[in-house]
């Protein structure tokens, strides 16, 4: 299961994601994750992974895409830091 919560205030909008970051879930984010892009326009955008507790390849994509859309990742846990380093390679090769 994966919780969304999303605030948004006038110079930021911010993700919090709590749970795992897999199939079908991480597809119902990247679906919300366009459906809000233009109230995301000319603001900052903050995704918090910190309860994140599983990624997969789905999952994975979906943080590349919001990753090469200027958005700041928040992780402190081993694990999702790995994970987003990873990310930061691909996005840095080209995707």
């Amino acid at each position: 299961m994966l919780r969304t919560m999303i605030t948004d205030t006038p110079f930021e909008q911010r993700w919090v994601l709590q749970g795992r970051l897999c199939g079908d879930w991480a597809i119902d984010l990247e679906r919300e994750w366009e459906e809000t892009r233009s109230a995301r326009q000319g603001r900052r955008c903050v995704v918090d992974l910190e309860n994140v507790t599983r990624v997969d390849s789905t999952g994975e994509r979906v943080l590349l895409e919001m990753l090469s859309e200027g958005s700041e990742v928040v992780a402190s846990r081993a694990y999702m830091k790995n994970v987003v380093a990873s990310l930061s390679v691909c996005r840095g090769q080209g995707g």
